[in-house]
């Protein structure tokens, strides 16, 4: 099996569980994995014993010189590639995709897998063209609708690019884009406790995620102000982010103190372990303003694998993933529609909501299993093509 290259901009990539679950998943189908990263940060993140994360930057220019030297038929590929790119210079893209060459080297890499669209793949495809290996990209929203520099070259230069969700791929064929595969972003349900809910005397919601605009947490604060005290749920917030001191503030706008707490970072052991305790995960998505969005997004996968029924938005790819009988979907940034799915869910028999519980985690276990999809992936490493 192919030694795969996975290539982030960072690493560990903070609010981005699914690149380490992929990494995990793929070594435990069977190939030799290695990670390569332009910053590496102190993490514990825990990885297979056998693979490694390397910095680029740890590629001296002496070791760059003399593996450009023992390849000079190789560097007019590599330079018409980075000629090919407008966002970064000349200069940029073959000083960097040059040390991610010559390491990938040293490791016997045979495929490059990379997430990201912007810079970690722009270096990666010059990279190829040094080894003349095959490149695989996976998006992230802000890829196409704000990080979207000369994507179509990208497109076409990788060996196949995966698409998260039907929108994405939609998306692509407009740009021209062939050699493309639907592949959703998997979970690792081993990892999710699911049982049923603890009693309560009012519904528990959570959401956990990086705070953010697009993730429309605000509005969900807008909705639970609509509802009735006495049968307004309580809902705790897990992450960090920009958002968060607006969100405080919104908070104490609304008078939510007693129903609303913010719980800052929680380590992803707390969450698989707690998060089932809960009766429902609220995340109503939407775009924001530089046009960024989530597509397909995982923490949903993560909360139905927990049992959790779901209540989001219409934005990329949700819809893929809840279904009527595990959750509801609400227009974006609708808080009335928001409020009467918080509502719908209150009202809900016991029972019934018992088995939106059976039903989030059967899905998941059917469509987004992690260990299926790297199985997917790595057919299609297997079977790719220098283009």
């Amino acid at each position: 099996m192919k030694h795969i290259a996975i290539v982030v901009p960072e690493f560990p990539i903070a609010a981005e569980t699914f690149v380490v679950t992929e990494i995990r998943a793929l070594a435990k189908a069977g190939h030799q994995v290695t990670v390569f990263c332009f910053i590496k940060r102190e993490s514990a993140v825990t990885l297979p014993s056998n693979v490694a994360v390397i910095d680029v930057n740890t590629a001296s220019n002496k070791q760059v010189s003399a593996f450009v030297a023992k390849h000079p038929f190789e560097m007019t590929k590599a330079f018409n590639c980075a000629k090919h790119q407008h966002a970064l210079t000349t200069c940029a893209l073959l000083i960097y995709g040059t040390k991610l060459a010559y390491l990938a080297d040293k490791y016997h890499c045979e495929h490059f897998h990379c997430h990201f669209m912007h810079c970690s793949l722009a270096y990666t495809l010059v990279a190829a063209s040094w080894l003349k290996i095959t490149t695989s990209s996976v998006e992230h929203g802000r890829d196409i609708y704000e990080n979207n520099d000369d994507i179509q070259f990208k497109l076409t230069a990788c060996s196949f690019n995966i698409a998260e969700c039907q929108d994405v791929l939609d998306k692509y064929q407009q740009l021209g884009a062939t050699h493309l595969h639907l592949l959703h972003s998997g979970v690792d349900i081993s990892g999710f406790l699911a049982h049923p809910a603890p009693p309560h005397k009012q519904l528990e919601l959570l959401f956990f995620g990086h705070l953010v605009e697009k993730k429309g947490i605000d509005y969900a604060l807008e909705a639970l102000a609509l509802i009735a005290e006495n049968q307004r749920p309580h809902l705790d917030i897990v992450g960090q982010g920009p958002a968060q001191k607006k969100l405080y503030d919104l908070i104490k706008k609304l008078n939510l103190k007693t129903f609303v707490r913010l719980l800052g970072y929680r380590s992803p052991h707390w969450i698989a372990q707690e998060g089932a305790n809960y009766d429902g995960f609220v995340a109503p998505f939407c775009i924001s303003e530089d046009g960024d969005r989530d597509s397909g997004p995982v923490v949903l996968k993560e909360a139905m694998a927990m049992g959790l029924p779901v209540i989001t938005s219409d934005v990329m790819g949700c819809s893929e993933i809840v279904t009527e009988d595990t959750g509801y979907i609400v227009a974006s940034k609708d808080v009335l529609a928001l409020k009467l799915a918080i509502e719908a869910l209150i009202q809900c028999q016991n029972n019934v909501r018992e088995q939106m519980r059976i039903l989030a985690r059967q899905r998941v276990e059917q469509y987004f299993n992690a260990q299926v999809q790297a199985h997917r992936l790595s057919h299609l490493i297997e079977g790719a093509c220098i283009r």
